[in-house]
């Protein structure tokens, strides 16, 4: 037996001489935990302004339809769009004469003053960031929608500015295209996942992208949060609290934008104002965020993620020096033997490979560069010898230093 998820909900009208009834249709895909959240802002609002009578759809029939509103006749709509797909004379009809459209653009032909709602998406970019540059991490990702919106590129281009800001490394964007199975597209995200340099802190556009994060982390043998840290956006507990391990999510004020949409409709259709509300129309109602709820997928418990990351960042300022794996560990503040473990672990490589890695990029760069001469380049890369240098170049790189040389010469 199939349940309706809504029971429609009236509120008393309390008509005076001076206060017009206004009917408010919401037609809200209420699947999502933030629309239900919204429509909680809308209900408080017509909690203490009487003249207000609200409806909403439920996706069960007949009330899911927008037909069955008709002679009710709204005098104002809020929805996401998605739910009517769309009889737009339907649409029209039972919309009335002014609306609020969440997360999107209204309808070709809309014609009535209107807002859109959306949270402070540049905000949430900026949170982001925050939060993992607390954490410490050097390495960061964002995935965003399966079909690119102004919201998502409102978020990526904040969190990148914001590492700019801070000086942080590269932002890597997934950007591949969706496939056309699931199976297919979970395999490229892990092996997107596994090609990002870690310990690495990846932003999901939203709960549903960060739980797809997680499952490609699983899929690809990769640990959670030790080698990736996720956080998504909405906190819709229903994904984040039942995600292995539970996803930690931006928390966008969702119920003060359900109460902003309605202060608006009220302004435009009743209030001191009317008459010049719709002028400056359509608006942008933009709503702000209660915070970081952090779940187990950023709860580095044992500080391996912050100890690989300090790690690596002194490895690449001192590794030209005559550094060991006891230099790295006591800048670190952690036995050899363990931080040998946790970085194999984390990076799959050994402390002394990343040494050697870092040596060997300042080699190639001088002898891209400079006229140095290559029995005296060990010198400025950290190696204790030249012959140790040109037996590791030429096991890495599969040529002698002096052929590479001229090569690049050539190419350049």
């Amino acid at each position: 037996m199939r349940h309706a998820v809504f029971h429609v909900i009236y509120f008393t009208a309390m008509k005076t001489a001076n206060t017009k009834l206004l009917r408010m249709l919401v037609h809200l895909d209420a699947q999502y935990e933030a629309a239900r959240k919204i429509l909680y802002g809308i209900l408080h609002f017509a909690t203490t302004n009487h003249h207000w009578e609200v409806q909403f759809t439920d996706r069960e029939l007949p009330y899911g339809n927008l037909s069955f509103y008709r002679d009710w006749k709204p005098d104002a709509i809020i929805t996401d769009c998605r739910c009517h797909t769309v009889d737009n004379a339907a649409f029209a009809a039972a919309s009335g004469r002014a609306a609020v459209f969440v997360n999107t653009a209204p309808p070709k032909g809309w014609r009535h003053p209107y807002a859109v709602l959306e949270p402070d998406n540049a905000q949430i970019g900026k949170t982001a960031a925050a939060f993992f540059l607390h954490k410490k991490l050097a390495n960061f990702a964002y995935i965003g929608d399966a079909n690119p919106r102004s919201w998502d590129r409102a978020r990526y281009e904040a969190f990148c500015e914001s590492m700019g800001a801070a000086d942080a490394a590269t932002v890597h964007r997934f950007d591949k295209p969706t496939e056309n199975s699931w199976a297919m597209h979970e395999k490229t995200i892990a092996s997107w996942l596994k090609s990002l340099p870690m310990p690495c802190g990846v932003f999901a556009a939203y709960d549903i992208r960060g739980k797809h994060i997680l499952d490609a982390c699983r899929f690809a043998g990769l640990s959670v949060p030790e080698q990736i840290q996720v956080l998504g956006v909405d906190d819709e507990t229903y994904i984040c609290e039942q995600t292995m391990p539970t996803l930690s999510s931006i928390a966008p004020d969702y119920e003060a934008g359900g109460f902003a949409a309605a202060e608006f409709l009220d302004g435009v259709l009743h209030g001191p104002e009317r008459g010049t509300a719709a002028r400056g129309l359509p608006k942008h109602i933009a709503f702000g965020i209660r915070g970081v709820v952090e779940r187990m997928s950023t709860t580095d418990i044992y500080g391996t993620a912050q100890r690989i990351t300090a790690a690596k960042k002194f490895i690449r300022q001192y590794a030209t020096t005559q550094i060991g794996v006891g230099d790295v560990a006591a800048a670190v503040g952690v036995s050899p033997r363990v931080l040998q473990r946790n970085f194999r672990a984390v990076t799959g490589t050994t402390i002394l490979d990343a040494i050697q890695e870092v040596r060997l990029e300042k080699a190639k760069s001088l002898l891209r560069k400079t006229t140095i001469p290559v029995n005296n380049l060990a010198t400025f890369c950290g190696f204790s010898s030249p012959s140790h240098l040109k037996r590791l170049f030429k096991a890495r790189l599969g040529t002698t230093m002096s052929a590479w040389r001229s090569g690049t010469a050539r190419l350049s």
